[in-house]
């Protein structure tokens, strides 16, 4: 039998953390993971590198993808890209699979770590995939609660688990240093938790301290992204920004862009707010804890991390010497996903097992619908919308025959791809970018542009 192959299409950085642990638990089974990164989404360097360094990368448009004749050369597509899109890319995928000849890849998708909120609205967008990626139980069961009872109760879906590298045997959580040597804490910084400007210069100001009463400890702040790389968040004030502001900075107190990998090799203590970075901690067997100095707030995570055994504040430790070894809560780790009841394995044996000739499931958003919140009901979603049209009117009402011409259909096709891949996005310019909001963002006021559009209920990305 030939070798599968599984295309992971991603649109920024966080998508393709989404996806890393999946690509590599299907390579562990046999597969060639290749990734297609959307050429108007830079990845920061260093995640481009990593995932050069073990896939193959492809740069193409998701708008256009699922239109083009080589989507149908892979087995499977994980889509990873925003909410409006992934809808767009399974109606278009279903058209493609009228026209062109062959067996169509299964198609799935899931979610980029820890559902926070809106977990029902994610699952909305994703409803028609051939099957839905869940983390673990506790997704299990609010998707099940979900869609119980409507016309969806039958969408398939599979436990793939929160481990980052299934490709490799589990680690126990290292033992705290006994010989008196230099130690390293690592903090995995989030670009948008906290959120407001005086909470983050609060985490600065804790860890700066931390740092000069640990002169034994190399304090180490892990950024997300450079000042000048985009993620899926857009922030208003970045890490760099904050230390040049802190009126004092150790010397032992470090930011660094490099790889999170080797940092959690030598770490002797990792902590977060929230970031999915702990799950990278536990793969590595890094002493971890959960900052709970902001309190519990839904839009940060930490009420999902409340009760992993982990919890600390750091304004109540007097120096890294006094930070406490704990070990996640087992029963917690295995509701949110990273226990022995979830694994990709669930995922890649019903791919493996997928029947072509199924129809795809039902979808909730319509193709419609899908096309106007992607453009946010502007003039674009109207000139989808009747690129749409063009290539409906080149498929026979019964379908296709097998030696019938489908020459005008494939073209009307790759001229719709196009076309969305135009309407969606400029290059080179983030999703739902401005000309205010991009100004708002260069003054360091992104925020007071977020919360004015927030109260005026505008949708904002």
């Amino acid at each position: 039998m030939d070798q599968r192959r599984v295309l992971f299409a991603c649109d920024v950085d966080s998508q393709v953390f989404g996806a890393l642990p999946l690509a590599r638990a299907f390579a562990t089974r046999g597969w060639t993971p290749v990734f297609a990164i959307d050429p108007t989404r830079a990845l920061p360097a260093p995640v481009a590198q990593q995932l050069s360094d073990e896939f193959e990368v492809v740069v193409r448009s998701a708008a256009s993808l699922p239109c083009e004749a080589d989507a149908f050369g892979y087995d499977a597509i994980g889509v990873f890209v925003t909410g409006s899109r992934l809808g767009l890319f399974r109606h278009a995928l279903e058209l493609a699979g009228r026209i062109r000849a062959g067996r169509r890849p299964a198609l799935f998708s899931g979610f980029n770590g820890l559902v926070f909120q809106k977990f029902e609205e994610g699952v909305a967008w994703r409803l028609g995939y051939d099957v839905l990626a869940l983390n673990g139980p506790r997704d299990a069961e609010d998707f099940a609660e979900f869609v119980d009872g409507s016309d969806f109760a039958g969408q398939p879906s599979a436990m793939v688990g929160l481990r980052r590298r299934p490709d490799l045997p589990m680690r126990p959580q290292r033992p705290p240093r006994s010989d008196g040597g230099r130690r390293t804490f690592v903090f995995a910084e989030q670009v948008i938790v906290p959120r407001g400007h005086r909470e983050r210069q609060e985490l600065i100001a804790a860890l700066a301290r931390l740092a000069e009463a640990s002169p034994n400890w190399d304090v180490v702040i892990k950024a997300r992204v450079r000042p000048d790389e985009q993620t899926f968040h857009q922030q208003s004030l970045h890490v760099e920004t904050l230390l040049k502001w802190a009126p004092r900075r150790p010397p032992n107190l470090i930011l660094s862009y490099d790889p999170l990998g080797p940092w959690l090799e030598k770490a002797d203590l990792f902590a977060t707010i929230s970031s999915t970075a702990l799950f990278d901690a536990l793969d590595y067997g890094a002493p971890s804890l959960v900052v709970m100095d902001f309190g519990v707030r839904n839009a940060d995570g930490s009420h999902v991390l409340f009760s992993s055994g982990l919890t600390v504040r750091l304004h109540e430790l007097r120096s890294l010497d006094d930070a406490p070894w704990l070990e996640p809560d087992p029963r917690w780790l295995d509701r949110v996903g990273y226990g022995p009841s979830s694994s990709p394995d669930q995922l890649i044996d019903k791919l493996e097992a997928f029947d072509p000739a199924k129809p795809m499931p039902p979808t909730f958003v319509s193709f419609d619908a899908s096309a106007q919140v992607a453009t946010e009901s502007g003039p674009g979603g109207e000139v989808i919308k009747e690129a749409w049209g063009r290539v409906e009117a080149r498929i026979p009402a019964g379908g296709f025959k097998p030696n019938d011409d489908r020459s005008a259909a494939e073209a009307a096709l790759l001229a719709f791809g196009q076309v969305m891949a135009t309407e969606l996005i400029a290059p080179g310019v983030p999703m739902n970018d401005t000309w205010l909001a991009a100004f708002s963002r260069k003054l360091g006021l992104y925020w007071l542009y977020k919360r004015a559009r927030l109260k005026l209920g505008l949708p904002v990305q």
